[in-house]
């Protein structure tokens, strides 16, 4: 278990490898990643259970994080790399072509940690009350997580998944939605206002 400061320190150097990584590749989404660092460091190193080097995709006896808004990989690759799963060193390889480290995560080349091909806006939260409805299902005990932009609610497939995971009682999902109100084209309350997002809803 890292104590704040620990974690803060390597939130700090997550955000330099992003800088790093998007002006050596002159391409990537920075925004998305730097706003999402601390969330994923503290997953990584103190909340979730899991061991980088007994990965497997099944992701059986471990939690599991699901990330549907692929395009934020910088941060994504960053924490893998600093929490193990492959050399910080491969983090050069950002975006160049026929690495591991693509634009948005590929299972293509079986990078550790890379669970689903994301990038597709709208299906993550799917595969993840697939993933969690699997573990209870075996009687795994672990949780599953899944990260989300506020412009991907925009999708109908993220609110057909929530109103499955209400209706099968699915509690042993958590899904977290980055809410910095900015998509491609405008703000999220300009192109498709999401209203009260803390309201509670019949699904739930």
């Amino acid at each position: 278990m890292k104590t704040t400061a620990e974690l803060q320190q390597i939130a700090t150097q997550v955000r330099r490898d992003i800088l790093r990584m998007t002006t050596n590749a002159k391409s990537g989404h920075p925004g998305g990643s730097l706003g999402t660092a601390d969330w994923f460091v503290a997953m990584n190193f103190n909340i979730m259970d899991f061991e980088p080097k007994n990965f497997t995709m099944s992701g059986e006896g471990e939690d599991m994080l699901f990330v549907s808004q692929g395009h934020i990989t910088p941060v994504i690759y960053s924490t893998m790399a600093r929490r193990g799963y492959f050399p910080v060193d491969e983090l050069k390889s950002f975006r160049k072509f026929g690495t591991r480290l693509q634009g948005h995560p590929s299972t293509e080349h079986g990078l550790p940690g890379i669970r689903m091909a994301s990038g597709s806006l709208g299906q993550g939260l799917s595969v993840g009350v697939g993933a969690a409805l699997g573990k209870k299902m075996t009687g795994d005990k672990h949780m599953v997580y899944t990260m989300h932009g506020d412009g991907e609610l925009e999708e109908g497939q993220i609110w057909e998944a929530a109103m499955f995971a209400g209706a099968k009682h699915v509690d042993n999902l958590i899904a977290t939605i980055d809410y910095n109100n900015q998509q491609i084209d405008a703000t999220v309350d300009e192109v498709m206002t999401l209203g009260d997002r803390a309201a509670p809803c019949a699904c739930c």
